[in-house]
């Protein structure tokens, strides 16, 4: 938990110990006590097991025992520990996996969370999973799927993004860019917050794709430092938005959010360029892009549509050579530049962190949690998260096989 609160008050009663936390609620539903964390997930607390710390009440947002404090905390804690283990997203109805400095899950060696160094000064942030939309082409088919969402502890982000961005030459660049919606992050504004803040931090930038973007919240990112947007938007034709992202699209809102952007914080577009669904579409998306008026950055950045293991792939990848052969083309009708060299996003080759295993080895690790997928676990050995597939095992240490070592991301198998 990012923040506890322990409370002893003395009452003509006795003692009565005050328990709150500031993302977590108390309230009382359904014969039971429902904790509400961070807004966006919840578990439940049975009535008999609080009644076996001490006679308790909900009282606001807080829970009081009639004990003394470190009985209510001692005890009250195996409660906690054992009511995340059965954590749900609010809106989504998924079970979900709090990833915080107390679990022993280390923030590098996942794709899906925590932290990614693909060797430049680029440091990729992912805080947590899950997505508001189900998007037909999505490279890692999130949305409507039966995945496990996992949400990260924004302290434990911000401390392990530091601890790698110090042995970073160049400026660093933290991208929010997690496998689903940054903008459903309860902590996105305090995280922006504490990463701009690090010492050799010059950018931030989040991946979004602007569905839930209102003018309060782009002045409260603006606020905490975020100096780019990165827009997924891939026609101007609504219909077919909603098609492409398989649900409800508000698409003259995003359109009025790039406006409102003017002056505060520069909008990059990032479509993808779907062969045989929105070819036709990205004339007018580059047309948008003149329109953006940018302080730093390009207005736009055609992305190429690849096929990739475990995405939802409903085209043909275009050869990269016919790639670039098209956005040569673009840039002769249009007038402006597509192909854009990455010194302009101040992207250098950088130092990274040493592998501490390789491909084809075969270690120990300790299972620390459930994977996202059925029959998959999340272990932990030299400060790597392993995720192995095919994990028959829940607890304890496993003996693994190692398939992928690539950017210190680590992915094994039973040995």
């Amino acid at each position: 938990m990012d923040t506890f609160k322990i409370m002893l008050i003395l009452t003509s009663a006795g003692m009565v110990a005050r328990i709150e936390y500031e993302d977590l609620k108390f309230r009382e539903e359904n014969g039971k006590v429902k904790a509400v964390f961070m807004g966006s997930y919840y578990f439940y607390l049975e009535r008999k097991d609080l009644e076996g710390v001490a006679r308790f009440r909900v009282e606001g947002d807080a829970l009081l025992f009639d004990c003394p404090d470190k009985r209510a905390n001692n005890k009250f804690s195996l409660l906690l520990e054992k009511g995340f283990q059965g954590l749900v997203h609010m809106v989504r109805g998924k079970p979900a996996l709090y990833v915080h400095r107390n679990t022993g899950i280390p923030l590098m060696g996942s794709n899906e969370f925590g932290l990614v160094d693909r060797g430049s000064n680029i440091i990729e942030v992912k805080p947590l999973t899950g997505c508001n939309l189900s998007c037909v082409f999505c490279s890692v088919s999130e949305g409507i799927n039966d995945k496990m969402d996992i949400v990260v502890e924004k302290d434990y982000l911000v401390e392990e993004f530091e601890k790698l961005a110090s042995i970073k030459r160049h400026g660093v660049e933290a991208n929010i860019g997690p496998q689903g919606e940054p903008l459903l992050y309860p902590k996105l504004v305090e995280l922006i917050r504490g990463l701009k803040r690090i010492k050799n931090v010059e950018v931030v930038s989040i991946n979004t794709n602007g569905v839930t973007l209102h003018p309060k919240l782009i002045d409260r990112l603006v606020e905490a430092g975020l100096d780019r947007i990165n827009l997924s938007i891939h026609t101007l034709d609504k219909e077919k938005a909603e098609r492409l992202m398989n649900g409800s699209y508000p698409l003259d809102n995003i359109l009025s959010m790039i406006k409102y952007c003017e002056g505060k914080i520069d909008v990059l577009l990032a479509p993808v360029l779907i062969p045989g669904h929105n070819e036709e579409d990205i004339d007018d998306v580059i047309r948008l892009s003149k329109t953006i008026k940018n302080r730093k950055w390009p207005g736009i950045g055609i992305q190429n549509y690849l096929n990739y293991k475990g995405g939802r792939n409903i085209a043909k990848e275009k050869p990269w050579d016919e790639f670039y052969d098209y956005l040569r083309e673009k840039e002769r009708e249009h007038g402006v530049k597509l192909i854009v060299d990455e010194n302009v996003f101040g992207i250098y080759k950088d130092k990274t962190l040493e592998k501490p295993y390789r491909k084809g080895q075969v270690i120990k690790a300790e299972i620390k949690a459930n994977g996202r997928l059925e029959n998959e676990c999340l272990c932990a050995a030299k400060e790597r998260t392993i995720t192995v597939t095919n994990c028959a095992k829940k607890k304890g240490m496993i003996t693994i096989r190692l398939l992928r070592d690539k950017h210190n991301i680590f992915i094994g198998i039973p040995a």
